[in-house]
């Protein structure tokens, strides 16, 4: 969020754009990570985005050639795709868990057109999602984000005080002289200076009032015609050297990392279409997440910390039916850790993921005939490590590299290297926060 945003979001008497609020995160929807698109196991907090679209591909194929992405991911928050009114307290601290459950709930939907069975056969296949994401701040959160707000509002006023009886001066005066304003303003100023209690050293006030002055000086003389324009100049040189934009500057770099604890909760299911005929279709597998993450505080908060649990379960009837000669385990719980480091542009993140697989087979019946079943486990191993690059607040570009669980067709093909651009659409905007409300 830059400094003109914020500024936009809490003081909407001067600036009337409208501003994104949210800055698009790196791409993770459960339906692409069902479908082995996005290969991380770990979903990260989404941003808030009505829409988000990802294109996965290399986009160069084994001829060194160009080629158009044809696998692809969407979701989509419907809350964010309407004007709610909300005041900047409401935006950063949705009152209850309900609310945020409306606020963060999103649909996805992955395609792939590369969905191998185990004949070789390429085939489509579609993955849908949802995922809900909650956020518990700290009380050092709602410390920093109080006195900000406050801060930054009493120096907005402060501001306010002295620009409104420049204003009404010229407006009663239009011939009064440079030196006529001065001597009418200047005294507001140094009153206003000094209830503020912004300078405790009285050195630095009298420097700041000469600067200040001397600044104003320095302006073409006024003139009926010129006077807007001097008002301009005079707002601008008090913005200036008031500074209020440092405050907003040190706000908007804590929203990016604000402290506590955030808990991610997605389901997906995968529907594949083994002939390529949308009449006849297959469930394969399922996921269900549970992601808790937070971030670190003072010296370390670019960094943040994430958990996964994911519990996956395939069906038999299917790959009975199209991998004959390979053995599938059918529950899957998958178990690690996620650090992201987040800069200005671009984060890098470190992924380690244990899978424990297991699967009851029929071995024999009894004398009663009662089929008797002995279980099978496996333990595998998964490590990426990604690096993503903000082109815009709506577009990232992301690459993905490490070594993926052993899959089912080609256990021997556990490279990852992935390119993915991702797009947002619909981020809430300035228009879309009612700023009169506290």
């Amino acid at each position: 969020m830059s400094s003109f945003k914020l500024f936009v979001l809490l003081f909407p008497s001067i600036f009337l754009a409208q501003e994104p609020l949210a800055q698009l995160t790196t791409p993770t929807s459960p339906a692409a990570a069902l479908l082995d698109l996005n290969p991380t196991v770990t979903l990260a907090p989404k941003s808030y985005q009505a829409l988000e679209t990802a294109l996965y591909s290399n986009f160069v194929n084994s001829n060194n050639e160009t080629v158009i992405p044809t696998d692809f991911a969407l979701e989509f928050t419907p809350y964010w795709t309407k004007n709610h009114g909300l005041s900047i307290t409401e935006y950063l601290y949705p009152e209850n868990l309900g609310t945020q459950l409306l606020r963060s709930s999103s649909v996805s939907i992955a395609s792939t057109q590369n969905f191998v069975l185990g004949d070789s056969t390429s085939t489509n296949a579609l993955g849908i999602g949802y995922r809900a994401s909650f956020f518990f701040p700290n009380k050092k959160d709602k410390a920093i984000v109080e006195k900000s707000i406050g801060e930054i509002r009493n120096d907005f006023n402060l501001k306010n005080e002295i620009r409104a009886p420049a204003i009404l001066f010229l407006e009663i005066n239009p011939e009064a002289s440079k030196a006529d304003f001065l001597k009418e303003i200047m005294p507001t100023v140094i009153s206003e200076i000094n209830k503020s209690k912004h300078f405790s050293d009285p050195e630095e006030l009298q420097k700041f009032l000469n600067k200040f002055e001397a600044e104003l000086l320095a302006l073409p003389e006024i003139t009926p015609a010129t006077k807007d324009a001097f008002l301009d100049q005079f707002s601008q040189i008090l913005d200036q050297e008031y500074q209020t934009y440092r405050l907003i500057s040190n706000f908007e770099e804590y929203l990016t990392r604000r402290q506590g604890l955030t808990l991610d909760i997605g389901l997906a299911t995968l529907l594949n279409f083994p002939d390529n005929t949308f009449e006849f279709s297959y469930v394969p597998k399922s996921s269900l997440w549970i992601t808790p993450s937070y971030r670190f505080t003072n010296n370390f908060d670019f960094l943040k910390a994430l958990g996964v649990f994911r519990y996956e379960w395939y069906h038999d009837t299917y790959y009975d039916r199209y991998f004959p000669d390979t053995f599938v385990f059918k529950n899957n719980l998958d178990y690690g850790i996620s650090i992201i480091s987040e800069f200005k542009r671009f984060s890098l993140q470190f992924e380690l993921i244990g899978r424990h697989s297991s699967s009851e087979i029929s071995i024999a019946t009894d004398d009663f005939g009662n089929d008797l079943f002995r279980k099978e486990t496996k333990s595998d191993l998964q490590y990426t490590g990604n690096f993503s690059y903000n082109v815009t607040d709506g577009i990232i570009l992301t690459y993905t590299l490490g070594s993926r669980f052993k899959t089912i067709f080609e256990p021997k093909n556990t490279l990852i290297s992935l390119l993915a651009l991702n797009f947002g659409f619909g981020a809430p905007t300035t228009n879309d926060i009612a700023l009169n409300k506290k």
